[in-house]
This record gives structure tokens, sequence and C-alpha cells, in this order.
């Protein structure tokens, strides 16, 4: 019985479980990923776990499956029409990643090239592209450089963090002084620009026939999605995961298909525990003389990528896209947190300045649209696109 299929997933289950509960004890203090790699790394170094957990778990098949639907189901969620009325926040956002991913080729001589490579996506990125970066560092017996994409992937949060809600404080001081010289006016201004991002019109057709999309029917969505991003993958040079976003993002054309279809089914959670679980292999093959280079590796990464930004941010002209300096900054910094902790971010930074509701609500309404597609733009698109190009230069 403690040999069996059960016992293991169970385990593996019981690991994500943990992480979450740290993460809401601490209240955001330690990431909940990052315990979880953590709990995992321990276990696989004592032998406590098994190299093939995940394998005896019977994830490894659900991963490589759930992968193209999740990605087609993050298409689903990018709102187009809104990046294009951000278009200056969606420059600055993909120039900062630029720039952070040319600092990160500066320091090749001294973290290797496989790091570099494999960083990049993954820094700018989140669990699509870790997954995408894993899978091929893995299948060309880079192990080491695979499990280095989990150890970034999970303290990219404790870089990121503080910066974002740093600079979002300072912008926030400038946005409040402004603001009580003519509220009204400010408020006015707010409105009319929600209006026009939110008109009301016609409902979409699942909205008017919400009976016709069952679980099941919403899951087929996304296996369709995922199965044709893969096909596409096969007959292309392009990566089947950009096909997968490319067809998620321009499904919802006609209002035939609605956003964020695994959620909706309530199958979100676990096809994300089937895509993480196929991360966590890679750490199995870390040994106790890994860490060290893999410390220095994250290390240097991390601090080549924030220089970049920062050059881009604060030292040339381009933060004039965003009209300051230090929301330059923080947008250029969501490559390495997107929704929703850049959503939580807004909501500390409005609570931390504003002295009430209503400065808190103006504060909230006017950081969290750059912050919130800045995320977007790098963790959901570009960083994706970007891994379906670096997994052929490995």
């Amino acid at each position: 019985m403690f040999t069996s299929i059960y016992f293991y997933f169970m385990l593996v289950v019981l690991m994500f479980a943990l992480g979450d509960l740290v993460g809401v004890l601490t209240k955001g203090m330690f990431s909940g990923m990052m315990v979880t790699m953590l709990l995992f790394l321990v276990f696989f170094l004592t032998g406590v776990f098994p190299a093939d957990i995940i394998s005896q778990a019977g994830l490894t098949q659900l991963g490589n499956i759930a992968i193209g639907m999740v990605l087609f189901n993050m298409g689903t969620t990018i709102n187009y029409k809104q990046l294009i009325r951000e278009w200056k926040t969606v420059a600055l956002a993909a120039i900062c990643m630029l720039a952070s991913c040319l600092a990160m080729v500066v320091v090749m001589p001294i973290v290797g090239k496989d790091a570099v490579l494999v960083g990049m996506p993954v820094i700018n990125g989140a669990a699509m592209a870790t997954k995408l970066m894993t899978d091929a560092a893995m299948e060309r017996g880079l192990t080491t450089a695979a499990a280095l994409c989990a150890v970034i992937y999970s303290v990219q949060k404790f870089v990121g963090a503080p910066i974002a809600s740093m600079m979002g404080v300072k912008y926030a001081k400038k946005l409040i002084a402004a603001y009580r010289e003519d509220p009204e006016g400010h408020k006015n201004a707010m409105k009319a620009k929600q209006t026009g991002i939110d008109k009301p019109g016609k409902k979409a057709f699942y909205e008017t026939h919400p009976a016709l999309y069952s679980a099941n029917v919403q899951l087929a969505i996304c296996a369709l999605g995922g199965f044709l991003g893969r096909w596409l993958g096969s007959v292309t040079p392009i990566n089947y995961a950009i096909w997968a976003l490319i067809l998620g993002c321009f499904s919802g054309i006609g209002g035939f298909i609605p956003p964020k279809l695994l959620q909706r089914s309530n199958s979100y959670g676990f096809m994300m525990i089937a895509v993480f679980g196929s991360i966590i292999p890679s750490l199995a093959s870390v040994s106790l003389a890994d860490l060290g280079t893999m410390a220095l590796q994250t290390i240097v990464l991390f601090a080549a990528a924030v220089a970049g930004i920062f050059v881009v941010s604060y030292v040339l002209p381009t933060w004039k896209l965003v009209g300051d300096k230090d929301l330059a900054m923080g947008v250029g910094v969501e490559q390495f947190l997107g929704f929703p902790s850049n959503v939580v971010i807004c909501r500390e930074v409005a609570e931390a300045v504003g002295e009430n509701a209503d400065e808190k609500a103006f504060i909230e309404d006017t950081l969290s649209i750059p912050y919130v597609v800045g995320g977007i733009t790098v963790v959901t698109i570009l960083s994706v696109t970007m891994a379906g190009i670096v997994i052929n230069m490995l």
C-alpha cells in the first residue's frame, strides 16, 4: 500500500498543500512554491522520496497533457484590446525584458551558456516558461540547468516584490500629492478612463447560454486548443507553446468561448499541480555540490536582470513612455511577478499611502493598470514566446 500510485500521489499533493499553508500563514513572506520546491529538494537529498516519485504518482503523462491546455487557458485571459490601449506600457515592459536578457548574456562567462539560456525565459516568466525550459533541459541531459529553472522560479518573487512595492510607494506619493490638489478632477478623469475601458455592450454568447458550458465542455475546449497547438507545433517551425497561447488569445472572438475555462470548470488547481509536478523531477538530480553553483548562478542572473531593467528605467529616456522613472522601474520588475502578485502589491501600496477610502481607491486603480499590463506582456506572452525560441538554442 505504501508503494502504490495512490500513496505517492498523496505525498506529492501534500507537499503542495504544505507550501500553500506556509504561504498563507506567513502572509506571503515565504513563497508557497519556494517552500514546496525546498521540501522536495530536501527529501530527494535525504533519500526520503524516490527520484521518480512524480512518475510513480501518475503525474508525468498528465503534466505533458496539462501544459498545452493551461497555455491555451492562459491565452483566453489576454485582453488584446487593453494591450493596444496601453501600448506604451507594453512597449516599456518589452524593452525592460530585452534589457534584462542582454544583461544576462553579459554575465555568461560567469554562469555559463546553459544557465543563461534557461534562465532568461524563467526569470521573465512563470510556471509555463519554467515547465518548457525544464523539459527541454532534461531532454538534452542538462540536469543542473533543469534544476536551476526550479530554483529561479521559486525565488523570483523575493526579488521582484520588494522593488515593485518600493517603486509603487514612491510613485503613489507623487500621485496622491497631485490628487489632493484637485480630488474631483482626478476622480472624474479616472471614471472617464474606466468607462472607456469597460463600455457596457451586448452580452457574449457564453454569457447568455451558460447551460451549454458545463465543466466537461470547457475541459474539451481546452483539450482541443492544446491538441491544435501541439499539431501546429509539429508542422511548423514555431513551438507548440506559442501556438497554444495564440489560439487561446483569439478564441474569444465572437463571444463563443469564455475566458479562464479551467478556472470556471474548477480544474485549474489540479492542472497546475500536474504542470508544477513535472518540474519537480529536475530537483532529484541535484547533489549537495550543485547547490553552491546554482546559488551563485541565481544571484548573478537576478543581479544582471535588475541592472538591465534599472538602466532602461532610470538611466535611458525610455522611462518617458510611462512618464515617471519610479513607475517605469515598477513596470520593469513585473516580469518577476505577474498576476496575482502585482494586484496584491497595488493594494498594499494604496493602503500604505492613502489616508482615506477615496485616496486608496484612486492609487490602486491608477497603479494596477500599468502593473497588470506589464505583467501580462512579459509573464504571460513574451516569456512563453522566448521559451519557444530559446529551446532550440540549448
